[in-house]
């Protein structure tokens, strides 16, 4: 009998861990063993001795969510696991575009004030734009720098403003 494909959703997982040799290793096991796809990792110092916020991108089928959050949370070094769907909470990234200084002025300042990107470096023959925003907010605003001037692009993971409520462990 063929079980029905189900599908998966975008979530966020955030993880309030000890600041461990391996535990990053034993974390991304459970994602690989279900080959659920990995969009963004994100591990962050906070401003308790030894405690990191791990921050993982990925999709899975919903239902499936509860069972991998008991299952990091039986990692000895994890305090505590959250999952969110991606619509559920306040989810902001930082873009970073690389653009040659060649780029048309009176474009490029009107962008800038348009998205509200600001400049992060300014060299000889380039400049760095950072903007912080959603997935939508970076690609929009790649879509208008997009072009011969537009160097290079990347963007940071996640961290989802509700996972800092974890830090009062």
């Amino acid at each position: 009998m063929k079980t029905p494909k189900t599908t998966s959703e975008r979530c966020i997982i955030a993880i309030c861990s000890e600041d461990k040799k391996g535990l990053l290793g034993q974390i991304l096991v459970l994602f690989n063993k279900r080959s659920y796809e990995v969009n963004s990792l994100n591990v962050s110092r906070t401003d308790i001795n030894d405690l990191v916020m791990i921050t993982v991108e990925v999709a899975l089928p919903e239902d499936e969510l509860p069972l991998l959050l008991a299952k990091l949370e039986k990692i000895v070094e994890v305090y505590r696991a959250v999952g969110y769907l991606a619509g559920e909470v306040n989810m902001d990234k930082v873009g970073f575009f690389r653009l040659s200084r060649s780029i048309d002025e009176p474009l490029f300042w009107s962008v800038l004030q348009k998205y509200g990107a600001v400049i992060s470096s300014l060299g000889a023959n380039e400049v760095v734009i950072r903007k912080t925003g959603s997935d939508r907010d970076l690609l929009e605003l790649y879509g208008k720098l997009d072009g011969p001037h537009l160097l290079s692009f990347c963007k940071s993971g996640l961290i989802a403003e509700e996972s800092l409520a974890l830090l009062t462990v």
